[in-house]
């Protein structure tokens, strides 16, 4: 291992750098998830994400289980997760707040989380998306709002992931 990395064996440059490529190639991110551990690096597509977030922290959950029932990846060390989506900014003053998917000021965005799950940490890049008039990916900028000191990283989907991830291998093992 070079001095330069950390004991983790890929980066969320990495994987924000891969899914770059990927966006600037297909023109879009079919939503996965990426799951390092002590033998293995696993990636799943998901192909269908449900409509709600409910539905979709029961599927993150499900597909954590999946993941800890299947023997090919032992103690969860990183989960990432890869996604495009939109993205509404408001004010205090703004009021009630539009479901940014009819939010006609949206800004269609990739969204791509990180959990260390032994550190206990989270990170979250969000990239702008800009397309031209033939909807081809023109640029993928990365998007910041607010100051970073007043920014928390919560990421209830991949919560939801290591959560259905450590009941089935708790139970696997019990």
């Amino acid at each position: 291992m070079s001095p330069e990395r950390s004991q983790h064996q890929i980066s969320l440059e990495e994987i924000v750098s891969n899914a770059r490529e990927v966006m600037r190639k297909d023109g879009n991110h079919v939503p996965m998830v990426i799951m390092e551990s002590s033998v293995a690096i696993v990636i799943g597509q998901i192909p269908e994400f449900p409509p709600t977030h409910g539905e979709r922290l029961q599927l993150m959950n499900f597909l954590g289980m999946a993941a800890a029932r299947s023997g090919r990846v032992d103690q969860l060390h990183q989960v990432f997760m890869i996604s495009e989506g939109w993205l509404s900014e408001s004010s205090k003053e703004d009021g009630p707040r539009l479901a940014p998917s009819e939010d006609p000021k949206r800004k269609e965005v990739l969204l791509v989380s990180a959990v260390q799950v032994m550190e206990h940490t989270k990170q979250l890049k969000v990239l702008e998306i800009t397309r031209d008039e033939d909807e081809r990916v023109l640029s993928l900028d990365e998007f910041i709002p607010g100051e970073p000191k007043d920014i928390s990283v919560d990421t209830p989907l991949l919560d939801a992931f290591i959560q259905g991830f450590r009941q089935a291998f708790q139970t696997k093992f019990n």
